[in-house]
């Protein structure tokens, strides 16, 4: 294996979860902090009459009155697995709304492993998201036509990488470990659909969609974070033949580059320039690189411009619309997301 150190700073918010949402009843917020709570242990640990006060809400069906049941009955130390900074807008809307059965006031919560209370970045992310972009580059060397059905797109990708199964695909030859991040390294947030409709040159129209993620710190939104894994190259499996292309260290810095810089400057003049979320953006455009350094884009919310290919980009949009691309997703209703840097180093 020919092993490189990827050094990781986090540009932007990133949220990368599994899609479990969580409500009042299994999280509650106190001060600055969110504390998931363990059912499990929260009832295991009730006396025989709390036990009772709280089946007797169950059986009514009383949402309301288990949320407030929970926040003044849980032990937060005895009760809780993990905390998690809170930003002020969603303790002002939690607190506003907890009595409010209309609002389920759903988080969407950060991978993590189950026996870690740290947030994850799987490996399978970033190999992902340098997959897009070799696989790009490529799909529009090769001049094939574009797929014409979902049989033909499920087909597209191994036609364009020369491969015939999994056995022989290049990607097996490449692996990134996961990483953990430190406990502190996320922040649970608003997340903000913003689109250009019908609003004047410079201004971003915002709207009615609640979304609460936990997302990662970063350098645009004040502090930045970063994390260290590891890159392995399967260099025998290349040389011996067993693979349909051979992918090098320079394949994969020369492919995220075309393919992740014009996105960069593409959003910008499309969505920020002018409006409030501009000077956030000037940062990730400024954001130096070298010979050994890439961007990449990663996790939710990341543009269909980021994870679909350039030339051959055929995206389903929800409902009827037959529009793609035409909105934006902003931490805060600021900060673009899904934005890290790499610099690679050879062990």
């Amino acid at each position: 294996m020919k092993k490189y150190t990827l050094l990781c700073d986090l540009l932007s918010p990133i949220h990368i979860g599994v899609g479990d949402e969580i409500d009042p009843l299994t999280y509650i917020i106190e001060g600055e902090n969110l504390y998931k709570i363990s059912l499990k242990d929260f009832v295991s640990n009730m006396n025989n009459d709390t036990r009772e006060k709280f089946e007797n809400l169950i059986n009514k069906n009383d949402l309301i009155g288990m949320r407030s049941f929970i926040t003044e009955t849980i032990d937060i130390d005895r009760d809780s697995s993990y905390s998690v900074a809170v930003d002020p807008t969603v303790r002002n809307l939690y607190a506003a709304k907890i009595d409010d059965i209309q609002n389920q006031l759903l988080i969407n919560l950060f991978i993590r492993t189950e026996h870690d209370e740290r947030p994850l970045i799987p490996g399978s992310s970033i190999k992902g998201a340098i997959r897009t972009a070799i696989v790009s580059e490529l799909a529009k060397a090769s001049n094939l036509p574009k797929p014409k059905n979902s049989r033909e797109e499920s087909q597209f990708e191994s036609k364009v990488l020369g491969y015939k199964d999994g056995k022989d695909d290049p990607f097996r030859g490449i692996k990134i470990r996961d990483a953990f991040l430190e406990k502190n390294s996320t922040i649970i947030r608003q997340v903000i659909n913003v689109s250009k409709d019908g609003v004047e040159e410079g201004a971003l129209k915002v709207n009615d969609i609640q979304m609460i993620y936990e997302v990662t710190h970063s350098m645009i939104s004040g502090r930045l974070v970063n994390f260290e894994t590891e890159l392995l190259i399967d260099e025998s499996l290349f040389s011996a033949g067993f693979l349909s292309k051979n992918l090098a260290l320079n394949d994969i810095i020369r492919s995220c580059t075309k393919f992740y810089q014009p996105k960069i400057l593409e959003e910008h003049e499309k969505f920020y320039k002018g409006s409030c979320s501009e000077p956030c953006s000037k940062q990730l455009i400024e954001t130096p690189l070298d010979g050994h350094s890439l961007l990449l884009r990663v996790g939710r919310f990341s543009g269909v411009e980021s994870v679909t290919l350039d030339k051959y980009r055929n995206p389903k949009p929800f409902g009827n619309k037959n529009i793609w691309g035409t909105t934006r997703n902003l931490a805060e209703g600021l900060y673009p997301m899904g934005w890290l840097k790499i610099n690679i180093l050879e062990k």
